[in-house]
């Protein structure tokens, strides 16, 4: 027999969650230091040039934001509690997150340092319904690493997205596929990811300034404010967009940047700071167990003239020594444009898994002492910390008294 006339379909029930770990930086170094809980904790650089990479929930109702000035955020709040950096310990923590999802959740994407979307479609029959995974998953988080996180969800993963952002801080917000729309219609057209600050302007000129509003544009109107993206949009604003993970292969990167209180004027003193940002990307690498194809230096004047030059290599390598060699080679080609330097990074992309790739005898040493060497440095990093050893061609005057301002990264913006 068929349906019942008049009868209502099942309400769909939301598989897409977006978890997001709550001002993920500074929480893990509050948990680190419990010290700090209730005080205004910001992670950035402590100098005249230092940003806040990440501030705490006491921070944030100071008024104090990622990316701002750390003098800014310091008359904000003259108690300010500033915490260096420290990648290692977060790319660690982010790692123990996502272990806890995948014990729990099969089909994850981690889009960033401290984020991924769960289709939880296929839990349901296991842990329930998304809230009661969504509860689930925060709870093991806080309970196992004492860490807050939020978790949105929807049928989309653009809602969810936005739905997270609306449970933080430490909350969930689980969006009913009949009340998308509803949900969406009443907030500013900038909490669309891709929506910058351009396509509001855009948009503001027909008169949009709200999500609703966007269903009552004629498809020809929307598509010369927003180009291609139009289509889009209108689904997400009237709630019928399904958009789920996204598994296509991405061009994955690792990296380091840092910006100095005061500009390196010595080119010597260059080369041994990258030789350093070398090395630390190398053990990135190892630690991932991931090599690298390409390497690429990025070098910033105090006008803000920035450069990047980057090398292909003949072998993927994880070697913290070929990485030096190209980065080296790289600064010896552009010195003489820069008098001044503010900022440099070294960054590796084209990455692809070590175990799929044979093992290259690419250096001059006897076959395998250059890993050799290279596993006891990051054995001995791991142990007594990143300060406790460097290569011989990273010592000089100034080479361990670089300070970081920015994040690494990733940075921390929730």
């Amino acid at each position: 027999m068929g349906a019942r006339r008049g009868a209502e379909a099942p309400e769909e029930i939301p598989g897409i969650l977006h978890l997001d770990m709550d001002a993920f930086f500074a929480s893990v170094e509050v948990r680190d230091n419990p010290e700090l809980r209730g005080l205004p904790v910001v992670v950035g650089g402590a100098g005249a040039r230092g940003v806040v990479a990440a501030a705490s929930y006491p921070a944030r109702t100071r008024g104090i934001r990622s990316a701002m000035p750390m003098a800014t955020a310091r008359r904000l709040a003259p108690d300010l509690v500033i915490v260096p950096p420290r990648g290692d310990r977060y790319r660690e923590a982010s790692a123990a997150v996502m272990e806890l999802l995948g014990a729990v959740i099969a089909d994850i994407e981690q889009i960033s340092i401290d984020e991924a979307f769960l289709d939880v479609r296929g839990a349901r029959r296991l842990f329930g319904g998304p809230e009661e995974i969504a509860a689930l998953l925060r709870r093991m988080i806080r309970e196992e690493l004492d860490l807050p996180s939020s978790v949105g969800g929807s049928v989309s993963r653009a809602v969810a997205k936005i739905a997270s952002a609306h449970a933080k801080p430490d909350g969930q917000l689980i969006v009913p596929a009949s009340h998308t729309a509803d949900f969406l219609a009443p907030l500013p057209v900038s909490v669309i990811s891709g929506i910058g600050p351009k396509a509001v302007l855009s948009l503001e000129r027909i008169g949009v300034h709200r999500v609703g509003q966007i269903r009552d544009v004629p498809p020809s109107t929307l598509a010369r404010a927003l180009g291609p993206r139009a289509p889009d949009v209108t689904r997400l604003a009237d709630g019928s967009d399904r958009t789920g993970l996204v598994h296509q292969v991405r061009d994955k990167s690792l990296g380091t940047e840092r910006t100095w209180d005061e500009d390196l004027t010595d080119a010597e003193d260059v080369r041994l700071r990258i030789t350093v940002m070398a090395d630390d990307v190398a053990r990135q690498l190892r630690r991932d167990e991931m090599v690298a194809r390409t390497v690429v230096l990025k070098l910033r004047s105090p006008d803000g003239t920035t450069i990047t030059r980057s090398s292909t290599l003949d072998q993927p390598t994880s070697s913290g020594e070929r990485l030096r060699e190209q980065v080296v080679a790289l600064w010896e080609r552009e010195r003489h444009r820069l008098r001044r330097v503010r900022l440099a990074g070294v960054r590796v992309t084209h990455l692809e898994p070590s175990a799929s790739t044979p093992v290259q005898h690419e250096l001059t040493m006897r076959s395998g002492q250059w890993r050799d060497l290279e596993a006891a440095m990051d054995k001995a990093v791991d142990r007594f910390g990143s300060s406790s050893l460097s290569r011989g061609s990273a010592l000089g005057p100034g080479a361990s008294g670089s300070q970081q301002t920015g994040a690494p990264p990733g940075a921390d913006g929730d």
